[in-house]
């Protein structure tokens, strides 16, 4: 139970990033790739930091040759932050959210089932099945995508009118974003076994992350890596840490609860922390209060999660 609370926890810093990288963006004229790739550049230095203290070194020892495909979780988390910012504007709020979380429950599922990329295989039982699906639910009770009350309308799904047929590739490409996530979160974990440390993985996982962003911005915007950050608060800065938080907390916590667990437990942190700081307004944040309709999906979620991880 102490690491599935550990994962909630992880889980619950994740609005914490959401708002302060909202805020960096802001700073570096609204530039999202620009300040999705110093948020990753904060948590790679931070992330070599600790390993360097805590490990000696700060380059990894493997036990063994890594395959290839060891080097991809850094891709798939840069495509997980391009992704969505392709979505929003495209499918909007809710269904950018949703579709992610909906790839990574079926792919954490499907990890965990066959052993893939060498992790510890768990059956996928009716019940821990049944646990995913009751997360799913209580995710869109939350969300508004399911109303508990008669004559409530379902949360408005803000997507392009414009887009017609092409909207179900958007959502395939939301689903694909959430199994990169999961995999990711595999990978890191096998890496991290056979580096002898979660931390070794963070950093492979953040250094070509932060590449590929690179990249990414010398392609669209390469004048705003020098042009100097708007004042902001200071806390536009904890994107970063909690981006090294999150990176060794899944590659740490992957090998221990396995894929479908820690992405679960993930993603209903993230929900009940994101639902918090809007009850109260925090990081910015528009205040929301909490109902009862909340509360109750919060309920649903996180004994969905206790399904998954017990039964």
């Amino acid at each position: 139970m102490l690491y599935l609370f550990l994962a909630l926890l992880v889980g619950a810093l994740i609005p914490v990033q959401t708002a302060a990288n909202a805020r960096l963006r802001l700073a570096v004229n609204n530039r999202p790739i620009v300040s999705a790739l110093i948020s990753f550049t904060v948590a790679l230095t931070l992330a070599a930091v600790a390993t360097l203290i805590l490990q000696g070194h700060v380059v990894p020892h493997f036990l063994s040759t890594p395959p290839p495909w060891a080097y991809l979780s850094g891709l798939f988390g840069a495509t997980f932050v391009i992704g969505n910012i392709l979505l929003f504007p495209k499918l909007g709020a809710v269904q950018t959210v949703v579709l992610p979380i909906l790839g990574q429950v079926i792919m954490g599922l499907a990890i965990d089932h066959f052993g893939l990329f060498r992790g510890r295989q768990v059956d996928v039982s009716v019940f821990r099945l049944g646990g995913a699906l009751v997360v799913l639910l209580g995710i869109a009770v939350v969300l508004r995508v399911l109303p508990l009350k008669r004559g409530t309308a379902p949360a408005a799904i803000s997507e392009d009118p414009d887009l017609g047929a092409s909207v179900w590739v958007y959502r395939l490409l939301g689903v694909a974003i959430g199994v990169g996530s999961a995999m990711q979160a595999a990978i890191n974990g096998y890496v991290g076994t056979l580096a002898g440390s979660p931390l070794f993985a963070s950093e492979i996982n953040l250094l070509v992350g932060a590449v590929i962003l690179l990249v990414a911005v010398l392609c669209t915007s390469p004048r705003q890596l020098v042009t100097p950050l708007k004042p902001a608060p200071w806390w536009m800065w904890l994107g970063g840490v909690v981006g090294a938080i999150f990176v060794i907390g899944g590659a740490g916590l992957t090998p221990i609860l396995g894929t479908a667990t820690t992405v679960i437990a993930f993603n209903a942190g993230t929900i009940a922390s994101g639902q918090l700081m809007e009850s109260v307004g925090a990081f910015g944040a528009r205040r929301v209060p909490m109902d009862g309709v909340r509360l109750v999906g919060l309920a649903i979620i996180f004994a969905g999660v206790l399904m998954v991880r017990m039964l």
